[in-house]
């Protein structure tokens, strides 16, 4: 009897084997039929995604004929303007070469102190002339090189607007003139009592501060140097000698009465007059 209940759950147990197996079996065949479901979307839309490439194609090689015609198009237009401006192709891309050597200039000179810029100021007025020869060009009507000349002309009138004041200006007699007048002119002090200044700078050309005479060239003293000085209201040679930045040493006023003397300028070191520029030695 135990062996036959033995035997029953035996079979028992191996029926639930197979019903598991079963079971499992029929969910890998699920598994993959989905897997063949999903591939097969894949492929479908991989089949999609090709014919619409070879669509695009089309399309593609379309809009690059309408490119290319565009071109021709835009060339045309580009040679009958040429020719309405009697230039070139090649004389255009000539101007723009020349005006990428006056930028490169102007860049290097950008680069100069202000006292190394003063002694290039030449080359501004060069470039500056160049400019204006080639504003007068037919190219420059054209938009991107006109604009480019307004550009390069803005840099160099500010570079020139940078530039320190020169130590002089030049001035040339009219008729009529007098120091007083000219030391009263806007453009040279605007204060008439400066013209001491004047004379004392041009005494070597000025004999007689009364006696000027049309055509005369005239230095305008604009910046003294450090062996200058200009006397103010209160001085004295005495005094001026003893400012540390000129002698520190009221005793050496002889050097300055010396190195000044001449003619009727400075006869007497005892007079001496606000606005008078006076040399000052060194050694």
């Amino acid at each position: 009897m135990k062996n036959i209940r033995t035997l029953l759950a035996l079979v028992l147990a191996f029926g639930l084997i197979l019903s598991l197996a079963g079971a499992g079996l029929a969910a890998e065949r699920m598994t993959y039929e989905e897997y063949q479901k999903q591939l097969q979307a894949y492929q479908a839309r991989e089949a999609a995604a090709k014919q619409a490439i070879e669509s695009e194609k089309g399309t593609i090689a379309g809009l690059k004929a309408k490119l290319d015609e565009l071109d021709r198009e835009i060339a045309a237009l580009w040679d009958q303007i040429y020719a309405h401006l009697n230039t070139t192709k090649e004389a255009v891309a000539a101007f723009n070469k020349e005006l990428d050597d006056i930028e490169a200039k102007l860049d290097e000179l950008s680069r100069l102190s202000p006292e190394q810029l003063l002694a290039r100021a030449a080359d501004l007025d060069l470039l500056a002339a160049r400019v204006a020869a080639m504003s007068a060009d037919p190219i420059a009507k054209l938009t991107k090189e006109g604009e480019r000349l307004k550009r390069i002309a803005a840099r160099i009138e500010s570079l020139k607007a940078s530039l320190p004041k020169p130590k002089h200006d030049m001035y040339t007699v009219l008729r009529g003139d007098y120091l007083w007048k000219i030391s009263k002119k806007p453009d040279i002090y605007g204060d008439p009592w400066k013209w001491l200044r004047i004379w004392s700078y041009n005494r070597t050309a000025i004999k007689n501060p009364d006696l000027i005479y049309p055509q005369q060239q005239l230095t305008i003293p604009r910046q003294l140097t450090k062996d200058e000085v200009v006397v103010v209201k209160g001085d004295n040679l005495k005094k001026i000698a003893g400012r540390p930045e000129v002698y520190g040493d009221p005793f050496q006023w002889t050097k300055i009465y010396q190195a000044n003397k001449s003619g009727s300028f400075l006869n007497d070191p005892n007079v001496i007059y606000p606005e008078m520029i006076l040399s000052v030695p060194r050694n």
